[in-house]
């Protein structure tokens, strides 16, 4: 099953849309002044989501489920940079977000960055070739000082009740490795 839009989470319809793209803007990466830098997640708006339990997507308060985005490595590691999710939010992040809906699609070139932008140590600019959900029941989330001089938030879920695994096509389309269980 190729990913195709889904019914969008009516907290994500509800955000701000970058007029551009004709997308929501998630909320990790609204800046303060209600701008959009798709190119980097907010480190003010990660710690929001840490503290308050926050969807790194809507910005809405997480329910019993939440779902992780990222590579396999991330995956078995559970250790991520990008605040949790509704899993609803996650999913759709899967075709809205040009960076993982897209095999081809690279990050912003180091000069489009904003002046403020801190890479964190334990980021990877290698794309994977799989995307791992994982939706787990809780986490914990620690501030990691960086060799930068800004710190920041990892995120590490308890163990995942369920996975679903995607992959590119040779076309460049994700599609689902382990469908989503039957209701």
């Amino acid at each position: 099953m190729t990913v195709a839009h889904h019914e969008m989470p009516a907290a994500l319809a509800a955000r701000p849309h970058d007029p551009r793209r004709g997308i929501p803007i998630p909320f990790v990466n609204e800046t303060d002044d209600g701008g959009v830098d798709f190119a980097a997640i907010q480190a003010t708006r990660v710690l929001q989501c840490a503290r308050e339990r926050l969807c790194g997507s809507c910005g809405q308060p997480l329910g019993w489920w939440v779902a992780f985005l990222g590579g396999p490595e991330s995956a078995s590691q559970r250790a991520y940079l990008d605040p949790g999710m509704h899993p609803d939010c996650a999913v759709s992040a899967l075709s809205l977000c040009p960076h993982i809906a897209r095999r081809q699609h690279r990050r912003a070139p180091e000069h489009r960055l904003a002046t403020d932008v801190i890479t964190p140590d334990t980021m990877t600019e290698t794309k994977p070739q799989r995307w791992v959900l994982g939706i787990c029941r809780d986490y914990d989330a620690t501030i990691v000082a960086a060799r930068t001089p800004q710190a920041h938030v990892l995120f590490l879920p308890r163990p995942f009740k369920r996975t679903r695994t995607w992959s590119y096509t040779p076309e460049g389309r994700l599609t689902e490795q382990t469908p989503a269980p039957r209701r």
